[in-house]
């Protein structure tokens, strides 16, 4: 999997709908590109804005990023943003759903050694319990 993140800047309260809603509109857009897994817009409670696009390989977020559908979604933001979010792509190496390890999300660990994939620890500091028993 290959993941992209991209960091935007500032976004005044009189723009933050127009973003929310240009993101949702943007998903539709995608919604059938090849190899396009998952988008995701998050905010922080500082008001900050992420989003997070799943790709199943770099050639497919490569191959999307170079369709005219995509040009479309960027003009659009153009015009809600001053600036273009700072973007970092990412490869996936462990994924918890994936990696065999813990318990698969069952909440048996079989009895045995407990180990947290390091996913597993990033959900536990942020609250939610973490894995299996947590």
């Amino acid at each position: 999997m290959f993941v992209a993140i991209a960091h935007f800047p500032e976004v005044s309260a009189e723009r933050r709908a127009g973003l929310e809603a240009w993101f949702a509109w943007s998903n539709d857009e995608l919604r059938e590109v090849d190899g396009l897994t998952g988008r995701r817009l998050l905010r922080a409670s500082d008001g900050t804005y992420v989003a997070v696009v799943e790709h199943e390989s770099a050639q497919t977020f490569a191959a999307m990023s170079a369709t005219g559908v995509a040009a479309h979604v960027q003009s659009r933001l153009r015009k809600i943003l001053k600036e273009v979010p700072q973007t970092a792509t990412l490869e996936v190496v462990v994924d918890l759903a994936t990696s065999g390890s813990c318990c698969g999300g069952t909440g048996d660990d079989g009895g045995g050694a407990h180990q947290r994939p390091a996913l597993a620890v990033v959900t536990a500091a942020a609250g939610s319990g973490g894995c299996c028993r947590g």
